[in-house]
Formats: C-alpha cells, structure tokens, sequence
C-alpha cells in the first residue's frame, strides 16, 4: 500500500501523480512485455492524434503524460508513427504503485 511519503516522492521525481488510467496503461504495457518481450501489441503506437495500444484507443495526453514521467521510450527509429515502450523508469513507477 502507498503511503503519503510514497506519494510526494513521486510528485519530487514526475513533476505530476499519474493518473490510475495512467498505470493502467503502463501495467497493460508491461504485462504484454512479460508475455512476449519482442511483441508489438506491447508498444504505443501514436500517428497524429490517435494512440493505440494493441487494439485499444489511448488518449494521446496518456501518452504524453507518460513521456513526461520518462515512464515510456520512444523507440520509434525515425518512422513517421511513434512507437513506445515501458522502461525501467515506468516499472518502477509501477513497483511503488504497488501494481
């Protein structure tokens, strides 16, 4: 369980608290990651406006909220469609989410 320390370190570290669609989504990342490290439906995938993570749709403030936390990694190799994927940073996020 996070503790009120647990939170204002957070907010020391990110600037911002995520949000719990925000961990859900990095949860969601790293559950794919663990089933299958080279999968793409564990990437981000965001084209203009429109993010998506497998099939699912994800606000593109999702996204940006997550390059704000350095929770994701742009591993996008110069192609016109973004690309992401969670990062050490983002797990730990995760861990002292207790997720």
């Amino acid at each position: 369980m996070r503790t009120a320390a647990d939170n204002l370190r957070l907010i020391r570290a990110f600037g911002d608290i995520l949000t719990c669609r925000q961990l859900d989504v990095l949860a969601e990342m790293r559950a794919r990651e663990e089933a299958d490290p080279g999968d793409d439906a564990a990437e981000l995938v965001r084209e203009c406006c429109d993010a998506y993570l497998d099939d699912t749709r994800i606000a593109s403030r999702t996204v940006d909220a997550l390059l704000r936390a350095c929770a994701i990694s742009d591993e996008s190799s110069g192609l016109p469609v973004e690309r992401y994927r969670i990062n050490e940073t983002g797990r730990a996020i995760l861990k002292r989410a207790g997720r």
